[in-house]
């Protein structure tokens, strides 16, 4: 039986002026598989991530989301693609001025998901895989860097998605924390059976995750493989960077 591919990217290209951030990159990611993307800072990876899921649009290539290119969907028919995808940012963008509880319930009300005596029991159900039953009421002022990234992984999965897009969902917690979040997410990837690209360049965090990873280098998808077959790699580049990356993690 042929393998299904929820993402392909085929031959995508992003400039901003005359730098260019991705030339010609091409990539699939399977059903179930969490696919970690590395790079140093600018190369491209949070760009391609939006690129992915629409936010940026691309100058050439195509993007198939479960068979449908994205880039030749109207408004209407992507928001419909887009309710089968979770996004988790690096700042976890919590409206400040809402409780946990409303930033839940804010995407299950906004797109009509399930009927509204039911949110509320979403809501807590949500927030019990993520460990935070009890921050329900809180305002996002008053959780911690580690707490907010487990509001915005719960605001992002409440949805029930089949895909989820992170970008550096590690970046600014210390090491504990960093693998708390990573088995967080591994745990949840398998309960819910979502398929994931992951940009990051924490360390602790891939080798929980990943189950494939790919390194953009010069704008294009330069080396490719399992994390192991990266990280134990002969080539200078890839030697320097993990090591440098093992240093600082």
């Amino acid at each position: 039986m042929a393998v299904l591919n929820i993402i392909e990217i085929k031959n995508l290209s992003k400039k901003f002026d005359d730098h260019v951030v991705l030339n010609n990159v091409s990539l699939d990611v399977e059903a179930g598989e969490n696919l970690v993307v590395f790079g140093r800072s600018g190369s491209g990876k949070s760009v391609l991530l939006k690129c992915t899921i629409g936010l940026l649009s691309p100058d050439e290539g195509k993007i198939f989301i479960k068979g449908k290119n994205i880039l030749s969907l109207t408004k209407k028919e992507l928001n419909k693609i887009r309710k089968h995808i979770g996004f988790l940012f690096q700042s976890a963008a919590l409206y400040d001025s809402m409780s946990v509880r409303d930033n839940l319930a804010f995407p299950l009300i906004k797109q009509k998901l399930i009927p509204a005596d039911k949110i509320e029991d979403k809501i807590h159900n949500t927030l019990a895989m993520v460990s935070l039953e009890e921050a329900i009421d809180k305002m996002p002022s008053e959780l911690s860097g580690g707490m907010r990234k487990r509001i915005g992984l719960a605001r992002a999965i409440i949805t029930d998605p089949e895909i989820m897009f992170y970008d550096e969902p590690t970046t600014g917690l210390d090491p504990i924390s960093s693998k708390e979040i990573s088995e967080l997410i591994i745990t949840l990837q398998k309960k819910l059976n979502m398929t994931s690209i992951v940009v990051t360049h924490d360390l602790i965090c891939a080798k929980i995750i990943a189950d494939r990873a790919i390194f953009l280098r010069n704008a294009k998808v330069a080396y490719e493989g399992t994390l192991e077959e990266l990280v134990k790699s002969n080539d200078p580049f890839l030697k320097n960077f993990f090591s440098t990356e093992l240093i600082n993690t």
